[in-house]
């Protein structure tokens, strides 16, 4: 598997596809706010979404990263990790399991003609898709607590506290 990640990124140096963006954690949440807004119209919390966008792309570092044919990530813009159900998809190696139950694969992900589709996506599916029906929107502690065992592909728990980290340190409640 190193190999293929080794691959990849002489794959992105070769086609000159820039492995990280030289973005502050705080300007990617500025860059994704007025997106991730939107899901207040569904219902649902803003701070939520801002925060698992940045756990899911690394606070936009892992956009700039290729997909298995070379291409960059950032124009497919998922910046919430959805994997791919119908429509357009790209394919990117990915951790997947956890504990000591990781391992990598290549994983297909939803792919959206602008980030405003991603967000709105996420909402819809959020409220929509079964697997959530029990969701809890009572507050934000509540609600990631409530739709991580579906939403995550690791440790439920982890995910959850993680959000909430991110949430808290950046004051994200504040797009609520």
């Amino acid at each position: 598997m190193r190999w293929i990640l080794t691959g990849v990124f002489l794959l992105g140096i070769l086609v000159n596809i820039p492995f990280c963006q030289a973005m502050s954690p705080e300007q990617y949440i500025e860059s994704i706010a007025p997106y991730a807004q939107r899901v207040k119209e569904h219902g649902l919390f803003p701070s939520v979404a801002i925060a698992q966008s940045c756990r899911e792309t690394g606070f936009g570092q892992s956009l700039d990263a290729a997909d298995i044919h070379g291409n960059s990530i950032r124009q497919y813009n998922n910046v919430l990790g959805k994997k791919w159900r119908t429509g357009r998809h790209f394919e990117k190696v990915t951790p997947e399991g956890y504990g000591s139950g990781r391992y990598w694969t290549v994983g297909k992900f939803q792919a959206y003609d602008s980030l405003q589709d991603c967000f709105e996506d996420y909402a819809v599916n959020i409220n929509r898709n079964p697997a959530y029906k029990t969701k809890d929107t009572s507050n934000v502690y509540n609600f990631i607590h409530s739709i991580a065992p579906r939403y995550a592909t690791d440790n439920p728990q982890a995910y959850a506290d993680g959000v909430l980290r991110i949430i808290e340190k950046y004051n994200l409640t504040k797009y609520d």
